[in-house]
């Protein structure tokens, strides 16, 4: 202790005044942000859009760079950044105005024939419950015991991840007027964030300290990596596999595919669990059509999970999480916990960023320290090592 206060009287004063005026903003800042954390989470969503149209951004912007060097369109170069994103912005509009006016009523009317065929779905399932209790009884003691207990640990998590999840939510939901004015400027904010994203990076870039100035670009590189990665992908796989989903429902006689198919991309989101999430009301409204087609389902199910884990995850989200699905499922119940069903869509990217952090930071605090660069390439690596204390 008497080390560090001597290592601070060492500093000149009108340096330990910056410091300390640094400490003192930035502690006022997180108070502020942590205060308001509700209301920004629609900028958290514009910060994600950001994230998902930066590509196609620089697409068209790269596009209209190249036209501007061609004769008579050298105009098109200082605004190329704004026309990328205006046009990116008609896209989108145009995808949305597409899905509400010929997707949104039949979702609609599809979802309103579910309910009412709610009850014959549960009689029937129902009556299976009962048949299978039946065999269920047959079984021995201990093993019914076991059963019993598994199933009552099982039923009690999910039942602490919807209730949590809900919970969050519902926070979210009270501060009324603050979200729809959130949600209203959240375009427009947007669209200024995407055009001056290169100046608000070099003010960035200014504002940290030479001496740290390396190690703070690696470390918003390795996070903005993973992150646009993450969230590219999980987007991505979700359109994916709720496309195929609603046309193989189609093919195969089930009723209400197409909502059942949008249910099936939304649990997409949800890492490792989601898939199996999402095939069970596909499943269950097989099974009261006939059993054969939910088998057929279920085998479906089993089999486009497959081919998603071994051929597509590994192309789309590369190495951006790689985590244990032991590891995701207790981070999906902690992040269900602190932020609802937000809280469960990016817990396992946020462990994967701080694992990643974690194991920089290891690197270049070694007996004999690596540089930056090569800390940063042996997180991309993912190299194994060991921890010594």
């Amino acid at each position: 202790m008497s080390a560090l206060a001597d290592a601070w009287r060492r500093i000149p004063l009108s340096r330990r005044k910056q410091l300390v005026l640094v400490l003192v903003s930035l502690l006022f800042l997180a108070a502020v942000v942590w205060s308001a954390r509700t209301v920004l989470i629609p900028y958290a969503f514009g910060l994600i859009l950001a994230y998902v149209l930066a590509p196609l951004i620089r697409f068209f912007e790269r596009g209209f760079l190249w036209l501007s060097r061609r004769r008579y369109l050298g105009f098109l170069k200082r605004p190329a950044r704004g026309l990328s994103i205006g046009l990116v912005y008609l896209l989108v509009l145009a995808v949305l105005v597409g899905f509400f006016s010929i997707l949104v009523p039949v979702l609609i009317d599809q979802g309103k024939a579910l309910w009412n065929t709610r009850d014959t779905i549960w009689e029937y399932i129902y009556q299976l419950g009962e048949d299978v209790v039946e065999q269920y009884r047959l079984l021995p003691e201990q093993v019914r015991v076991q059963v019993d207990e598994n199933l009552n640990a099982f039923g009690e998590q999910v039942g602490r991840i919807i209730q949590q999840a809900v919970g969050g939510t519902a926070v979210v939901i009270s501060y009324t007027f603050s979200l729809v004015l959130a949600i209203l400027i959240i375009p427009f904010w947007t669209f200024y964030m995407l055009l001056d994203s290169h100046k608000l990076g070099q003010t960035f870039v200014r504002s940290i300290p030479i001496s740290i100035r390396e190690d703070v670009l690696k470390v918003v590189t390795l996070v903005d990596a993973v992150f646009a990665s993450y969230l590219r992908g999980q987007l991505f796989l979700a359109l994916i596999i709720g496309s195929v989903s609603t046309i193989f429902f189609g093919i195969a006689g089930v009723q209400f595919a197409l909502i059942l198919g949008v249910i099936s991309g939304l649990f997409e989101l949800i890492p490792n669990i989601g898939p199996i999430l999402g095939a069970i009301p596909a499943i269950l409204v097989a099974l009261a059509q006939n059993p054969t087609l939910a088998l057929v389902v279920a085998i479906y199910a089993v089999v486009i999970q497959q081919i998603e884990n071994i051929f597509i995850t590994p192309r789309v989200l590369g190495r951006s999480v790689q985590l244990h699905p032991v590891l995701v499922m207790v981070v999906l119940v902690i992040g269900s916990e602190l932020g609802g069903l937000i809280g469960l869509f990016l817990a396992p990217v946020t462990t994967a960023v701080l694992r990643d952090l974690f194991r920089y930071v290891y690197f270049r605090l070694e007996e004999i320290p690596l540089s930056p660069t090569e800390a940063l390439e042996r997180v991309w690596r993912a190299e194994a090592f060991d921890i010594r204390v």
